[in-house]
């Protein structure tokens, strides 16, 4: 290797080392306990949170890495994540298989320590950059994005009547429901060697079971919580929260911020086949600023994840390659169930292409491909299962009107009535339904703050920015016009579909099963933005909103916990560490309201390739 080493090179080698220092961290002691903790116990904590998420990045992208380092055929950036994705959870499962025989923590040790060993000599010999510009660009840009989902997570100040407050569970809203900490349970069943079907697995999936989500992201999460120094006790993950707990509740969560970013990726390589790279700058840009995607990013449930799965299928249909598209979807099936109403758009596309399109010749082909990928995922868990499996509940939602399983006709419909207000009107949530059991803790009543700010998570208009919502709603209307199959299939169709479908809560759908339909949204207007040449977004006026817009986000994260606490931003016990996670938070906020305003400006090449 010939002259300086490139700035991408630097940062790799740097992130292999600080993941190989959170390895060794982890094996020399476990994280402390407690709830106090001096200032040098909080550098520590903010050094293996530090290691932990360069040890996330470095293992979900090092063998992609590898990859393209060893010359082999090339791998696409959305889909880079997903042989060390695959490994991780190769891993994971292993350790658990073995678990009687080999301690877990050893396992993962022994399997990991050569890959990182592997992959840092790969980085010092490799020749030349692993991406290019516009590569590095995106990676930059999804970095910021999960500096600041990490930030948020270790900021010890929560909303007022936080559902599990002041435990390592912790969920950031008032709502009474742990879905955040399901995935943490698989953690704890391979880190124990417990049976799937256990007495010890029943209780700590109850009311549900092992099959009723996705293995993926537990699996995948186990090596990286292990090799941090968690040991995840078997009982539920309730003890005092502190910044980075010994029970390894953090780097599960930080892990799962990791696992949620392919996101981004996948959006960007998306919509730069369909619309080159100026419309994939913008996507990921308009990404990064979007409030929805940070609320669900910490909340650490996979439904980000199993989204990023759909746009990659979406990427495979694209390419007519519907029975990869299939097991894609499949894959995402297996990190959340959620990732099936991607059929909701996909399907549509598969029998009439979003270029090309004839009514009287539909591609059956195609979308019988695209049904048997995603059932050869669907058919080996349910035989992994057997009499175990439970997932009826997911087929319940059609008819349920909650909490009735069933309804009345009119009760049915008053149902999805309120659940589609909630979604598109704003302000309707606190102001009309205030009384929603998912915008108060449980049998009481939650801060105006708190209700309000909950429609970012759950709403359309806040969701998206509310200071945005006009240019949204006007460039969903252009692109309507402008290639209506292509919008219909893949933005009214699925809305409608999941509108339709969803009957277990009324605050609002986004989150319960349309995060690969916000994702979506976001590409059309992009692309839209693309086919005119940016002329809109690259005015004065949409440029200060869509720096706005980042602002809005940044106040939705912050607001309902500066509120709680009057005002006070650093908490009692861990003011170096709120500091510290404060300091990132609007440092992130403000590098990616920069990188917005220098994305939009007019001088920017555009070069649209409108090819949808």
């Amino acid at each position: 290797m010939q002259g300086r080493p490139s700035w991408e090179r630097i940062a790799m080698l740097a992130l292999c080392a600080l993941a190989a220092l959170g390895c060794l961290l982890g094996a020399a002691a476990a994280p402390s306990g407690g709830t106090a903790a001096s200032p040098n116990a909080e550098l520590v904590d903010l050094l293996r949170v530090l290691c932990t998420a360069a040890l996330v990045v470095t293992l979900m992208f090092g063998p992609g890495v590898l990859w393209r380092c060893g010359g082999g055929r090339p791998i696409g950036l959305g889909f880079l994540a997903l042989p060390g994705l695959a490994l991780l959870a190769a891993i994971g499962g292993l350790a658990w298989l073995f678990a009687d025989a080999i301690d877990p923590r050893t396992f993962c040790f022994a399997c990991c320590a050569p890959l990182l060993g592997l992959i840092f000599g790969a980085l010092l010999v490799s020749p030349g950059d692993v991406f290019d510009r516009e590569e590095q660009r995106a990676l930059l840009l999804t970095s910021l994005a999960l500096l600041f989902a990490v930030a948020r997570s270790i900021w010890s100040l929560g909303p007022a009547d936080e559902f599990l407050g002041g435990t390592v569970s912790r969920t950031f809203i008032s709502e009474g429901r742990p879905d955040s900490r399901i995935s943490f349970h698989v953690v704890q069943l391979i880190a124990n060697g417990a049976h799937a079907n256990g007495t010890d697995a029943n209780a700590l999936f109850a009311p549900y079971n092992f099959s009723s989500r996705g293995p993926l992201p537990g699996m995948a999460a186990a090596p990286v919580v292990l090799l941090s120094g968690g040991s995840p006790p078997i009982g539920l993950p309730e003890q005092p929260w502190r910044p980075f707990d010994m029970q390894g509740f953090m780097a599960f969560r930080i892990a799962m911020i990791g696992f949620s970013c392919i996101l981004f990726l996948a959006l960007w390589d998306l919509v730069r086949r369909l619309g080159g790279f100026a419309a994939a700058r913008l996507a990921l840009l308009l990404a990064i600023g979007t409030p929805f995607i940070f609320a669900d990013l910490w909340f650490t449930w996979p439904k980000l994840l199993g989204a990023a799965f759909v746009l990659l299928a979406a990427i495979l249909l694209i390419e007519r390659k519907a029975f990869r598209s299939g097991l894609a979807v499949g894959l995402g099936f297996l990190a959340h169930p959620s990732a099936l109403s991607g059929l909701f758009g996909l399907g549509p596309i598969s029998l009439w292409p979003i270029r090309g399109a004839s009514w009287k010749r539909p591609q059956i082909v195609q979308a019988v491909l695209l049904l048997l990928g995603v059932g050869v995922l669907v058919f080996f868990w349910r035989k992994v299962n057997g009499p175990f499996l439970r997932q009826d509940q997911f087929f319940e939602y059609l008819q349920q009107a909650y909490p009735d399983y069933h309804p009345a006709l009119s009760d049915w419909l008053v149902f999805r009535g309120r659940s589609l207000a909630n979604t598109v009107v704003p302000l309707f949530l606190p102001l009309a339904d205030g009384g929603n059991v998912s915008i108060n803790l449980p049998g009481g009543a939650s801060p105006g703050v708190v209700r309000f700010f909950f429609q970012y998570w759950t709403g359309i208009p806040f969701a998206f920015a509310i200071v945005f919502l006009p240019m949204l709603v006007v460039s969903l209307w252009r692109a309507l016009r402008q290639w209506t199959w292509p919008v219909t299939a893949t933005i009214l169709i699925p809305f409608l579909a999941f509108t339709i479908y969803w009957g277990a809560s009324s605050s609002g759908m986004l989150r319960e099963g349309l995060q690969f339909w916000v994702l979506a949204l976001l590409a059309v207007i992009a692309l839209q933005q693309a086919s005119a040449g940016f002329t809109w977004f690259r005015s004065l006026p949409a440029r200060i909103v869509l720096v706005v817009r980042v602002g809005e986000g940044l106040l939705m994260s912050v607001a309902a916990s500066l509120a709680a606490n009057d005002l006070p931003p650093l908490g009692d016990e861990y003011r170096l560490h709120d500091a510290v996670a404060l300091l990132a938070m609007v440092g992130a906020a403000a590098a990616i309201g920069w990188a917005t305003w220098r994305g939009t400006r007019p001088c920017e090449s555009a070069a649209p390739r409108s090819d949808g």
